[in-house]
């Protein structure tokens, strides 16, 4: 029987395109199950190279155990390849690291995306975070120290290249004249969200979202934090004279568990991913489906449009049994 979604605060889930779960029937079977239980979009993340050490040091689903799978499918590819294997159910990546991808062909990459998929498609951006991107930097031979600048600069060419034909750029980074693309997106452009904001408000991330996007992707704030994340870019698009809305999507971590007590390997997952264990079940989403939905609902009054469910898996069965139990008993509160 199939389980359905209808909410006011829409729910994206994150699949496994890295991490212990990483392979693809995985992949599949979730964004199917996803389509069928009504969540409305789901989601993968992106990075070009991926060690074991970045593996161990980043874990995005799936407990991690004392083998590291080092799978990660790239994030155009394989959202390209769930968009001929869903129908209705919007497409995102959590988020593009834009100063590694040539802007012309990323461009084309992103519309034709677009079009192939009846305009489902939303797309994160980001500079690149510390510590776990500078190799890919060395070895793609980007200038990290550079990765702001070049990300605005790549976000101008982008929006050109979508609004124009022929398009003229002359950048710092990336420079073109007269260039001709087609298919344009469905809607003349793709959302693109900016991301910045882990377990604290970014202020380049904010600045960036009023000059250039279309909305945030900051991931495990506190509820205070987010609101006021959100009003700022508010604030700010109605200084810049912007009449469109921020789209608002958050990421949250979240494992459904009907005990009170939170098993070891779930408090070490929080403590390589935040400050300590407490911290994370502060900005997360941990417990049984009352206590969830209490969480949640302090986050319905901050602005916040789509909550990205990141599950805490021990394996595959487990995250379908949650990914389902979400649909049928939480979902329906909002």
């Amino acid at each position: 029987m199939a389980i359905f979604i209808v909410v006011t605060m829409q729910f994206g889930l994150r699949l496994p395109n890295s991490g212990q779960l990483a392979e693809p029937n995985n992949i599949l079977t979730l964004a199917r199950l996803a389509e069928q239980a009504g969540y409305h979009s789901v989601w993968v993340h992106d990075h070009i190279l991926w060690s074991a050490k970045q593996a161990a040091a980043h874990p995005t689903i799936g407990i991690p155990n004392n083998k590291i799978n080092t799978n990660f499918f790239e994030s155009i590819t394989t959202l390209a390849f769930l968009a001929g294997a869903t129908t209705d159910i919007k497409l995102g990546v959590a988020a593009i690291i834009l100063p590694l991808r040539q802007p012309i062909l990323l461009s084309k990459q992103l519309s034709c995306l677009d079009v192939l998929s009846s305009g489902r498609l939303l797309v994160g951006i980001v500079p690149g975070a510390p510590k776990i991107t500078i190799s890919e930097f060395e070895a793609l031979n980007v200038d990290y120290g550079l990765r702001g600048r070049i990300t605005d600069d790549y976000l101008r060419a982008v929006r050109k290249i979508w609004s124009e034909n022929p398009a003229s750029y002359d950048g710092q980074y990336v420079r073109f004249r007269d260039i001709e693309m087609m298919p344009k997106p469905v809607r003349g452009r793709i959302p693109l969200l900016i991301g910045g904001g882990e377990k604290g408000i970014s202020e380049k991330a904010l600045r960036r979202v009023i000059e250039y996007g279309d909305g945030w992707i900051p991931a495990y704030l506190t509820p205070e934090e987010l609101r006021e994340g959100i009003l700022r870019i508010k604030q700010g698009f109605s200084i810049k004279g912007r009449s469109d809305q921020p789209i608002i999507v958050h990421e949250m971590f979240i494992a459904i568990r009907e005990q009170t007590e939170i098993p070891t390997s779930y408090k070490n997952f929080l403590q390589s991913v935040f400050d300590s264990d407490q911290d994370g079940i502060r900005r997360s989403l941990i417990g049984n489906t009352s206590m969830i939905i209490n969480k949640l609902q302090q986050y319905v009054d901050t602005g916040v449009d789509i909550t990205e469910l990141k599950f805490i898996a021990k394996d595959i069965n487990d995250m379908i049994e949650m990914v389902k139990i979400f649909a049928r008993e939480v979902a329906p509160s909002f």
